[in-house]
């Protein structure tokens, strides 16, 4: 069976997703289709990279995952189609791709994009042709290789000597304040050394924690989620509106040297 997934910022009470599926199930009836999620704030592609980067290893070969977000042909001119281990990402040349911090195994462009094409909605009247294009598994009947144009800054922290920049990039359904820190990262950077991480109004957390419920009910903990990511929650609560903490905010773990 065909695994189709949607990611895409159309929210809801539209008949974009409908209409998206309705178009897919058209040219492979038989296809299950996944939502990622529809609520990505708009035209927010730092989101929609952060969650495809988080779920595309837990998908089988052969996916294919729409990515409908910034897709106007107007400004961006041309499709891009990654590969990674099997699986296929549709979007448009955005920036998209050089956000998530994978190694590509192939870029194509689509050769059968007419001349001028300035569609506002690609994703409904191509990207379906080209999910059926890429179950055939002929990549070179119908993509050519090639390399992004718009290249787009990757989902990084910001790393010196004694301080680590990260950003909130993500607000979780539990209104968990994730950041771009991944453990690798910050194992690497900190070696022995004691350290705290300073969010809003240079409040402070003295440690790390490995579970939520090191600290009490309604207190600030600082933890790695199950990928890897800085996460700043209130145990029990909700970080996102009691720590007062938003995208975009900034998360800095500094090397205590007294």
């Amino acid at each position: 069976m065909q695994i189709i997934t949607i990611i895409s910022d159309y929210g809801e009470n539209t008949y974009y997703t409908a209409a998206l599926k309705a178009k897919l199930l058209d040219v492979l009836p038989s296809a299950m289709l996944v939502d990622i999620s529809h609520h990505i704030p708009s035209y927010d592609l730092t989101q929609a990279a952060f969650l495809l980067q988080n779920c595309i290893t837990d998908f089988k070969d052969g996916t294919i995952h729409i990515v409908a977000v910034e897709t106007n042909l107007k400004l961006y001119k041309r499709v891009l189609i990654g590969k990674y281990k099997n699986q296929w990402v549709i979007t448009v040349d955005n920036g998209f791709l050089t956000m998530m911090d994978i190694a590509w195994d192939e870029i194509y462009t689509w050769k059968f994009l007419p001349n001028g094409a300035d569609f506002l909605s690609p994703e409904t009247l191509i990207f379906p042709e080209i999910a059926f294009q890429l179950q055939l598994n002929k990549p070179e009947e119908f993509f050519e290789k090639t390399t992004p144009v718009i290249i787009a800054n990757r989902l990084n922290a910001v790393v010196e000597s004694n301080q680590i920049r990260a950003t909130i990039i993500h607000v979780d359904g539990y209104d968990n304040a994730i950041t771009n820190l991944n453990k690798n990262e910050f194992d690497a950077w900190i070696g022995e050394s004691a350290y705290k991480v300073i969010y809003r109004r240079n409040e402070t957390l003295t440690r790390i924690e490995t579970n939520y419920a090191a600290v009490g009910s309604g207190y600030g903990v600082a933890v790695f989620n199950e990928k890897g990511w800085l996460e700043i929650a209130i145990n029990k609560g909700n970080g996102k509106t009691l720590l007062g903490l938003k995208l975009g905010d900034q998360v800095i773990i500094e090397k205590d040297n007294d």
